[in-house]
């Protein structure tokens, strides 16, 4: 075989490999894994969203994948995931979170319908002990309390609408909200 020969050949095994091989964290297993519980939806695609929310999402996150957050969400030490998902035959979206074991084993805990928004919405993490609190605008009698975040939380971002973020509430044990822009 010539050397060129040989060059390219190597080329082509490492780049099989380096592609073939999931993520050490296992965040591409997981999230195979994930979609089989969905069958009819995928992972929200970039070109899914309008031409504003892409170029904002290209400038200002060229390198976050804007439908899905693996952090750890619950405070077990073991990573979860939110994910936006869109149906395949339908305009149907949602956003899911699940919390996964130390065998990563997930379970939905909760789901939010987005599809009206499918177009605009991103997500990404919120770092523990962030300070949240409910937007000033928003005119309730009953304003959440501020609350700093004991572990990573997710912000929804409904691109020139509003952001919420989503944050685990170990006293209830479940997910809770707090808009934080409209």
């Amino acid at each position: 075989m010539r050397p060129l020969c040989r060059c390219v050949v190597l080329l082509l095994a490492t780049l099989i490999t380096f592609v073939a091989v999931p993520r050490a964290d296992g965040q591409s297993t997981g999230i195979a894994r994930i979609l089989t519980r969905f069958p009819e939806y995928h992972v929200l695609t970039l070109g899914e969203r309008n031409s504003d929310a892409r170029t904002f999402i290209r400038a200002h996150f060229p390198k976050h994948n804007p439908s899905i957050v693996y952090a750890d969400f619950d405070g077990d030490g073991h990573p979860d995931y939110a994910i936006l998902l869109k149906a395949a035959k339908s305009a149907a979206a949602k956003l899911v979170f699940l919390l996964c074991s130390e065998k990563a084993e997930c379970e939905k805990i909760y789901e939010v319908d987005v599809t009206s928004s499918a177009g605009e919405v991103f997500i990404r993490p919120v770092p523990t002990r962030s300070k949240i609190s409910q937007a000033d605008s928003i005119d309730t009698k009953d304003y959440p309390a501020p609350v700093k975040l004991r572990s990573t939380g997710i912000e929804v971002t409904y691109f020139g609408q509003a952001k919420v973020i989503y944050y685990w509430s170990r006293k209830d044990k479940k997910m809770e909200s707090i808009q934080t822009e409209d």
